[in-house]
């Protein structure tokens, strides 16, 4: 099941940066969870770098699948830049 803000950017993601995020804004300001508005805010933030690297490549994604990746993003960070995936400590040999 896609997140829902992944369900609403996704048809809309060639529309400009900066009505992007005002529509990400609404949806952290709807939200009453601390650690997913945070989530948010951080997606949010990180909007351009999306754009900047879904514009390098030269395929362009069906609504569906782009709904899919925002949703992944939106939920792991993965992929993104900034993003710092919680990994396991190593013990030392």
């Amino acid at each position: 099941m896609p997140h829902p803000l992944a369900a609403h950017l996704a048809p809309i993601i060639d529309q400009e940066l900066s009505e992007l995020r005002l529509i990400v804004a609404r949806f952290v300001a709807s939200e009453s969870d601390p650690e997913e508005r945070q989530r948010l805010r951080l997606f949010g933030a990180r909007l351009g770098a999306l754009k900047t690297e879904l514009a390098r490549h030269s395929r362009v994604l069906s609504s569906e699948e782009m709904e899919l990746a925002l949703t992944v993003l939106l939920v792991t960070q993965v992929g993104l830049p900034g993003a710092s995936p919680e990994r396991p400590e190593q013990e030392d040999s």
